[in-house]
């Protein structure tokens, strides 16, 4: 029940460019200093903000129906696993008997 939302501008969504910390352009890989713990904690709850706009909410409705659908299998499958313990009991108890 998931839907697919577009992105308003793609451009948004690439990864800012790297930046090496003495400001060459070598060969060698991108230095970048380790961001501050507050610095990650925004980072990171900027990030949140922005996954929690793309997020799409279920309907009241569709809401209800699932929750219909899981205790109508919670129900189903409780009567189901009750008849095959009661079987397997009989059984067992069957075996029991003809061993004595």
């Amino acid at each position: 029940m998931s839907r697919v939302t577009e992105v308003e501008d793609p451009e948004s969504l690439s990864e800012e460019p790297v930046r090496r910390a003495d400001g060459g352009e070598g060969g060698g890989p991108p230095r970048i200093g380790k961001p501050s713990l507050f610095g990650r904690i925004g980072d990171f709850y900027q990030a949140v903000k922005i996954e929690m706009r793309k997020v799409t909410w279920p309907t009241r409705a569709e809401v209800w129906s699932t929750t219909v659908v899981v205790l109508i299998a919670i129900v189903f499958f409780g009567f189901y696993l009750w008849g095959v313990d009661l079987l397997v009991t009989l059984g067992f108890e069957g075996l029991e008997k003809t061993i004595r």
